[in-house]
């Protein structure tokens, strides 16, 4: 299934492509785990069909950017101690 993320920026070149990018995305999907925010490293590109995953990008005050992306998460990044979990 093809999941669909979100992502804020306050500008564009903030998605660099070819690049592994430490993002805070939150999921589109239906269901309970809409809108659930994760911290993630990930690589994203404008080919639509280079990855799995669809990003749409919301600017600064929440404007929906008309530039979508393809997005590959590679990892989730865990910020809270081992002890806290």
């Amino acid at each position: 299934m093809k999941n669909l993320w979100e992502v804020f920026v306050m500008d564009m070149g903030e998605l660099a492509e070819g690049k592994e990018l430490e993002l805070t995305i939150r999921t589109l999907n239906p269901g309970k785990q809409k809108y659930t925010y994760q911290r993630v490293k990930a690589e994203v590109s404008s080919q639509l069909d280079k990855f799995a995953d669809a990003l749409q990008v919301r600017l600064g005050r929440g404007q929906l950017s008309n530039r979508q992306f393809s997005i590959r998460v590679i990892e989730t990044v865990q910020r809270m101690p081992e002890r806290y979990r």
